[in-house]
């Protein structure tokens, strides 16, 4: 009885071994690969907006978003979530964000109505 054991543990721990061998692929975290991160940012600037009312805003998003756009960027709009609002990120090539946007749609196009950018 005693030698089957000791084969069984020397089987499984080979197992085990075999398990944590090197992989021929890279180590990617998933949560901090895909997702925009404020990178090199020391502070950041934040500012809300008011408009006087029936402010007449841009006729897209796309067009509202234009001023804070810079080259090569991209837009990740966050969904909004219980006790906070869409987000429209401005991401670089190396998924860091220059500026968070919040935008809103009063009947006469759309507004920027807060903004966050890096202060670097």
């Amino acid at each position: 009885m005693k030698p089957l054991l000791v084969a069984a543990l020397i089987a499984s721990s080979g197992v085990v071994v075999a398990g944590c061998g090197a992989s021929s692929r890279p180590s990617v975290e998933p949560d901090l690969a895909g997702k925009p991160r404020w990178a090199g940012c020391h502070s950041r600037s934040i500012g809300s907006i008011d408009y006087v009312s029936g402010a007449r805003g841009k006729p897209t998003v796309r067009a509202a978003l234009a001023p804070y756009r810079t080259a090569g960027d991209h837009v990740v709009v966050v969904p909004a979530r219980p006790h906070q609002n869409r987000r429209w990120l401005l991401v670089d090539e190396a998924n860091h964000i220059h500026a968070s946007l919040g935008l809103e749609h009063g009947g006469h196009g759309w507004l920027v109505g807060s903004a966050e950018t890096c202060a670097r």
